[in-house]
């Protein structure tokens, strides 16, 4: 009986691993939410590696920051108390930026936008683990090689003359 008890409560705490999307990317049960650990700790993580890859008036002054989009109030209050002489950004700030956090049990990865003293700001997807009863680490990143003023002006649009042109033979299938 007790070599039973064992493989069951690891199976249940498998079970009960987050596994969660911000902003979520379809509707989600209600028992999960940016303001609910992991969460947090994960954005309080990626934010201090962002302030320590940068320098100069980003590094030096008040962490100014943003997250993902619909975070409720109680997610930026959980990481100002987590982080010293932080703020939620004012519109027109230059802050750094959570645009998403994906969480997948003791995996995360977040992307991440670090404003710079000159230029546009850098986009990094970072790649956050963890194990029972051990903090989070940064254990890799990747800095994309276009800024968000980039993504924002492709134009999705194809032009008249290369849209498909559809035959009378086959125009019900």
């Amino acid at each position: 009986m007790r070599w039973i008890i064992v493989p069951v409560a690891c199976a249940l705490v498998a079970g009960c691993a987050p596994y969660s999307s911000y902003p979520p990317v379809e509707r989600t049960s209600g028992l999960t939410h940016s303001s609910f650990e992991p969460v947090p700790t994960i954005m309080v993580t990626s934010l201090e590696w962002a302030r320590s890859m940068e320098t100069g008036a980003v590094a030096e002054r008040p962490l100014a920051f943003t997250l993902p989009r619909d975070s409720s109030d109680g997610a930026y209050r959980r990481v100002q108390k987590k982080i010293e002489d932080s703020h939620r950004a004012e519109a027109g700030e230059a802050a750094v930026a959570i645009r998403s956090v994906r969480v997948r049990g003791f995996d995360a990865t977040v992307d991440i936008s670090i404003p710079r003293d000159r230029g546009e700001p850098i986009l990094y997807t970072l790649d956050l683990k963890s194990k029972p009863f051990q903090n989070w680490e940064v254990v890799g990143h990747r800095r994309w090689r276009f800024h968000e003023t980039d993504i924002a002006a492709v134009d999705h649009m194809m032009p008249a003359e290369a849209s498909a042109q559809v035959d009378a033979d086959t125009q019900g299938e």
